[in-house]
């Protein structure tokens, strides 16, 4: 999203937001340095946005938000869906895959899984592999299967833990570079996790968004080297955390975890963050020399 409008912390924003709403201006309102940044979809609303705000402190636009109706919590709602769509599709994904999995729909499941295990007697009279690899399922169109298995959750902790992080990275990716830029990445990632997860454990089910969550956090890490950006920097302590558990995981500490999808996760969520960061720091200058 693109910054349209920054206002002191004790400035009174409820009314406008409402208002904006009302007139279809995609935005979103955060807090800073203690200071209010309004982030805009469209850069073409940024004179309406800085306009309104003027007329409005000088008095010269009456605003008045009323308690009688749910207009403000819709517009919130409405404001956060249009704010981080895909992230909130994800989510919203991953719980209906953890009730899959939680409640055995496991006809479904078995569709969502990139590789499958056939012990059947036809089998094996047949001298058949037990394995049916990816390759098979993309032979007939399957390719979905590349994708899905981040959907697929083993339990309250393993759903609540990547959903928080999923949350908390992905609406910082879909802020700054929109919907498409974010889904992009995502689905780069989980292919690439699921198939070197798939080659190393070639019998393994497995599943979670725990390989896109080290994707995205290996692009915050380079991004942030090539362009800082206030909106990409974390903590190093999270770095660590996440590292420490990735080698806990590898030595068997953290048993019955997808290590390999983690990691290739995290190797190419470094790798595609190179071009984002290029671009972004390309087009910055560009702006920047333009102002």
């Amino acid at each position: 999203m693109i910054k349209a409008l920054e206002v002191p912390i004790d400035s009174n924003l409820l009314p406008l937001s409402v208002y904006w709403s009302q007139k279809n201006i995609t935005h979103r309102i955060s807090e800073s340095e203690g200071k209010q940044i309004v982030w805009i979809s469209n850069r073409k609303d940024i004179h309406q946005i800085r306009n309104d705000f003027d007329d409005f402190s000088r008095g010269r636009l009456q605003l008045q938000v009323s308690k009688k109706n749910n207009t403000t919590n819709k517009a919130v709602y409405l404001n956060l869906f249009f704010s981080y769509p895909m992230t909130l599709c994800l989510v919203i994904l991953s719980i209906l895959g953890f009730c899959l999995v939680q409640f055995q729909f496991n006809t479904i499941v078995d569709l969502l899984r990139i590789q499958l295990i056939d012990r059947s007697n036809l089998s094996n009279i047949l001298n058949l592999s037990e394995r049916i690899s990816p390759a098979e399922f993309l032979d007939h169109g399957q390719y979905w299967r590349l994708i899905t298995p981040i959907f697929l959750h083993f339990g309250w902790v393993h759903l609540t833990f990547n959903m928080l992080w999923l949350w908390e990275l992905g609406r910082r990716i879909e802020n700054q570079f929109g919907s498409i830029h974010f889904i992009s990445v995502v689905f780069f990632v989980s292919v690439l996790s699921n198939i070197y997860q798939t080659i190393s454990t070639p019998l393994a089910f497995f599943g979670g968004m725990s390989g896109v969550v080290y994707g995205l956090l290996g692009y915050f890490a380079i991004f942030t080297l090539i362009t800082p950006k206030r909106e990409f920097i974390l903590p190093s302590a999270i770095y660590i955390l996440m590292l420490l558990a990735l080698i806990l995981g590898y030595l068997g500490v953290l048993p019955g975890m997808a290590n390999t999808a983690h990691l290739t996760g995290l190797i190419w969520g470094c790798f595609i963050a190179i071009p984002s960061a290029l671009l972004s720091r390309f087009f910055d200058s560009k702006i920047g020399n333009n102002s």
